[in-house]
């Protein structure tokens, strides 16, 4: 396969980074096999690759692979993707052989070769444009059948979206592509359908709330195809004549697509259209389906507080919306997905799906008026029903520092049904069961696991019923400080045909894995198979040893062979690489004073204390080391543990910024259920029985109520409150742009990123998922200007944006 040479990164890397960089790897793998399979007794495989890099953007890649069967070697050179995407700020450039995506009815990823933009600022107004040749010309040549003949085309389009503030986006897409027609010059015969075409497509796109709360996204594409563009003839006079070349040979398609989101509880339900006129095409894309009609529904839901997670969708399809095909196939679909997590040791997983398709073959009567000479012709309607259901169960039963155990049970139901007058039929029904139920013991801190397990299969396929059971045992084993990790594996299945006994198959494996010196692997697997049937026994037996080194700007000293005449003398251990932009050489000692020095710059001052200290116990480490190919590997570990907060640094800035981008999205749906929250609260103590009495007169009936009626005061005014705090916050966090959020200059936003980082980075280095810091920065922003708006805030001068209190 050629590798792709691509240009995807900031130009503003130039210069900073090392002019040539290269990295790669070689292995050598050897498999001895004995046995009755039709296979070599000794097979190997060579293989090797190397990455060169250009100032952090330029890559071409080399790789090669050798064996006793046969040699490869793919160069680069003859690459056949060379593409650039310089940017700035909110202006991105696509240059050389590119693909943009404007929508699925449009242009959607055709590859071309180019221009293109995306001008995306933090304003409403966003613009995306594209020219280029989407298909090379290529002749026909007879004497090459596979060849595939071309015309040249060429082709412009662009989207547009406006929007109104957060309340609607409303999208305009336009694609123009025609073929060349003196592009190609040898004759194409006519059963090939090669002729020079002509495609404009017009697409509008809309998104919008309704409701406050429900999201509807809208597609309506308008496609006009002309499919040889030297014919003449009456035109359809479309939509598009005004830019497509109409004859008679042009038609116009249609496209809608339709989907709803409605937030209801702790989850959502949706709905979805989609419509695909038959023959509708856009040059814009390489595969198109069409003759299509979807309709789905899903829904999902979070219940017991978040315990138990459900989400459902159901789904029709159906094809030959003209009427035109002697045929028609619908489709049925319905699926459910349960997860619950019933306590920290118990967790239940299941999941049903039902498929069903329909092909209905119609009567050629009532298209050529006449008896047709099949008889019975409906009997070759068809429906294949297929379902689908899982479920698992896991339990742990020990979970300690010394020893942990636990319980996993999975089974799965599969059964398909064929049939044709609604019977199956002969041999169409076939069913599918199996149960695997498993007992894991681990002892942590001798890096070991054990695993026994049980399986059942059993299969029905017409009149035949299969039936195959067995145990498995697994071992693991790290030793060395856990660099030379083992495996054992064990098993023994029994089949039965019908209730007979087929054959008994026993099977071991065994195998090794060591790293050693610098980047260097070993490993060795071995596995038996013992088989046994009515036709007698056989074995297989095979031996894999596999070699892997993998080096990166490694450097040659070839040096005269000393005399063995002449005394050595010892030298010191010397040491020399490169990590990011600094290179460290020389002996031990003053490569520690390099990585001192690298550690105590005030790039690395804003390093959290608790970082810090082990990054002093990392530095430690790396003094001890006496070779120098350890040496090296313990430097390398400790520069990368020293710049992880800097290279958080940037993914926390983008974090911020979509936690921000999210409040804005989600800002107007929150005020609207603060403020129905609060007018609810209003009413409520509006028709309270006090709330038009003298608190200073109050019956002793009255007394009663007054806890009641105080409490329901407090929650008014917090009510209030939180919707004022909400008020003052959206007011700043609409005025903060992409470029403020990256870097503020001062103010609050500058205080919250400041204060939140190293607990954003400690969050990130526990659990290493992006999306959890987000969360819990979400939460945060929140939190930190909620009190700092209660200083600054009027509650009692608020204006209701939605609603109305009644009197």
């Amino acid at each position: 396969m050629i590798s792709p040479l691509v240009f995807g990164q900031d130009l503003s890397r130039i210069g900073k980074s090392k002019l040539l960089t290269y990295s790669g790897g070689i292995s050598a793998n050897s498999v001895f096999y004995e046995g009755v399979s039709n296979r070599d007794p000794f097979t190997y495989v060579l293989a090797g690759n190397i990455n060169f890099n250009i100032s952090g953007i330029y890559n071409i890649p080399l790789s090669f692979t050798y064996s006793n069967q046969k040699f490869t070697n793919n160069q680069p050179f003859k690459f056949n993707r060379l593409s650039l995407h310089p940017s700035y700020k909110w202006v991105t450039a696509h240059i050389g052989d590119v693909a943009m995506t404007f929508s699925p009815y449009t242009l959607s990823g055709h590859q071309f070769t180019g221009l293109g933009f995306d001008i995306t600022p933090n304003g409403p107004f966003k613009i995306s444009a594209m020219y280029g040749r989407f298909l090379r010309a290529a002749e026909y040549e007879a004497d090459k059948p596979q060849s595939v003949p071309a015309f040249e085309r060429y082709g412009y389009g662009f989207k547009t979206s406006y929007d109104f503030k957060g309340v609607a986006t409303v999208g305009l897409i336009f694609l123009s592509a025609k073929d060349k027609e003196n592009s190609i010059v040898n004759p194409v015969p006519a059963e090939l359908g090669l002729n020079p075409a002509e495609n404009a497509v017009i697409s509008l796109e809309t998104r919008f709330s309704l409701f406050e709360k429900a999201k509807i996204e809208l597609e309506y594409a308008y496609s006009g195809i002309t499919r040889d563009t030297r014919l003449s003839g009456e035109a359809p006079g479309g939509l598009l004549s005004f830019i497509l070349k109409e004859n008679e040979s042009t038609f116009y398609y249609k496209a809608l697509r339709a989907n709803f989101t409605y937030p209801a509880g702790n989850g959502s339900v949706g709905a979805g259209y989609e419509r695909v006129d038959p023959g509708y095409r856009t040059f814009g894309a390489y595969f198109f389906n069409n003759d299509l009609e979807n309709i789905t529904v899903n829904a999902s839901q979070a219940v017991f507080n978040g315990k138990l997670n459900i989400s459902t969708n159901a789904g029709f399809q159906r094809d030959n919306l003209d009427n035109s095909k002697s045929s028609e196939l619908q489709r049925l679909a319905s699926a459910v997905n349960l997860n619950y997590t019933y306590s920290e040791k118990l967790s239940l997983t299941g999941s049903y799906s039902n498929f069903q398709s329909y092909t209905n073959i119609k009567d050629q009567f009532d298209y050529i008026n006449q008896v047709s000479g099949f008889d019975n012709l409906d009997t070759l309607n068809y429906r294949q029903i297929s379902q689908n259901a899982t479920l698992g169960v896991n339990y742990v039963l020990i979970k300690a520092p010394k020893k942990e155990s636990s319980v996993n049970f999975n089974t799965t139901y599969q059964r398909s049904d064929n049939r044709q007058n609604n019977k199956t039929i002969e041999n169409g029904l076939s069913e599918f069961y199996n149960g695997v139920l498993s007992y894991t013991l681990g002892f942590p801190q001798q890096n070991l696991n054990i695993s026994l397990a049980g399986n059942t299969s059993y299969n029905v396929f017409g009149a035949d019923e299969n039936l195959t059971l067995g145990p498995t045992l697994a071992i693991g084993k790290q030793f060395f400080d856990k660099k030379l990790k083992t495996a054992f594996s064990g098993s023994y299945n029994t089949s039965f045909n019908n209730g007979e006994k087929q054959n008994n198959v026993l099977n071991f494996r065994l195998g090794g894995n060591y790293p050693f010196l610098n980047n260097h692997n070993l490993s060795l697997n071995l596995m038996s198979l013992f088989r046994s049937n009515h036709s007698g026994n056989n074995n297989d037996f095979t031996a894999t040893l596999s070699y892997t080194y993998n080096f990166s700007n490694f450097k040659l000293h070839l040096k005269k062979r000393p005399s063995l005449t002449t005394p050595q003398k010892s030298k010191p251990d010397m040491v020399s690489f490169r990590y990011r932009d600094g290179t460290y050489s020389g002996t031990l000692p003053e490569v520690t004073s390099q990585l001192n020095n690298t550690r105590i710059s005030t790039r690395f001052s804003d390093i959290p204390f608790y970082k810090q200290d082990e990054l002093k116990i990392l530095f430690e480490l790396v003094k001890e080391q006496e070779k120098a190919g350890t040496y090296k590997e313990k430097a390398l570990t400790f520069l990368e543990e020293l710049y992880s907060y800097e290279d958080f640094t940037r993914v926390y800035d983008k974090s911020v910024l979509a936690v921000v981008n999210k409040l804005k999205y989600d800002m107007q749906d929150v005020d609207y259920v603060l403020e129905k929250h609060f007018v609810d609260l209003k009413a409520k103590f509006d028709s309270h029985p006090l709330a038009k009495k003298d608190m200073n007169s109050l019956s002793e009936a009255d007394k009663k109520n007054l806890p009641e009626y105080k409490k329901l005061k407090q929650k008014i005014n917090l009510g209030l409150e939180r919707m004022a705090a909400h008020r003052w916050m959206e007011k700043k966090i609409y005025t903060y742009e992409t470029e403020t959020i990256l870097n503020p200059p001062g103010g609050l936003l500058k205080e919250f990123k400041e204060g939140h980082k190293h607990t954003a980075f400690k969050k990130f280095e526990e659990t290493g998922d992006i999306h959890k810091v987000e969360l819990y920065l979400e939460i945060a922003i929140i939190d930190f200007y909620y009190k700092k708006s209660l200083n600054e805030i009027q509650p009692e001068n608020f204006t209701l944006r939605y609603l109305k209190i009644k009197e």
